[in-house]
């Protein structure tokens, strides 16, 4: 089975944490007042199309969507 890929997705604006289900579980940070980090694990392009289609329905200005490495965890490497 295929390792979900993870993204890292700017928007401007200050989303609230209570809007991370609506994005697919990711990760909510803030770089600034006004930008919003979304970060996490996205299972297929589908989820990112799906991720993207909720930032176009709410309006928010897309600034980055960037491919990331997957963090490391203790158990890598086995």
């Amino acid at each position: 089975m295929d390792e979900p890929t993870w993204y890292e997705i700017h928007v401007k604006s200050h989303l609230d944490d209570s809007l991370a289900p609506a994005f697919a579980g990711m990760a909510i940070r803030y770089k600034a007042p006004d930008e919003t980090i979304l970060c996490g694990p996205l299972a297929d392009q589908a989820a990112l199309h799906g991720v993207l289609m909720r930032i176009r329905d709410l309006a928010l200005p897309l600034l980055v969507v960037k491919r990331i490495a997957a963090p490391q965890t203790e158990n890598s490497g086995r």
